[in-house]
């Protein structure tokens, strides 16, 4: 600031009771606002934290299988299954064969049904 912006700034009266009332019932009304804002981002994490966890015990719960598939003839046919293997290396072993009898596209699926291998 300059030194004239100085001259322009006026003191504050002390504010009456009835007005410092006021002030700090608003301000109160802001706090728990705040407050309110905060509890209900604090609780919806924690919602969150449960489904995840809720999630994570299910997936621990499937059992480990993959799947084998494949197309044959185009890539606008359904996948057709070569097999249910309980490791991936077996199921990527089996589409591999696949491919290289003629298939198009391959893939290896988990459980959950992510692709984790295609070509």
């Amino acid at each position: 600031m300059r030194f004239y912006e100085f001259n322009s700034l006026k003191p504050q009266k002390p504010l009456t009771p009835a007005q410092a009332r006021m002030k700090s019932l608003k301000d109160q009304a802001k706090r728990a606002q705040a407050a309110v804002k905060s509890e209900r981002a604090r609780q919806k994490i924690q919602a969150g934290q449960i489904d995840l966890a809720k999630l994570e015990s299910a997936k621990k719960m499937t059992s480990n299988s993959y799947k084998a598939q494949y197309k044959m003839n185009n890539a606008y046919t359904s996948w057709m299954t070569a097999g249910t293997y309980g490791n991936f290396n077996d199921a990527l072993a089996a589409a591999l064969r696949k491919k290289k009898a003629g298939a198009i596209v391959v893939r290896v699926e988990d459980g959950n049904k992510a692709v984790l291998f295609s070509s």
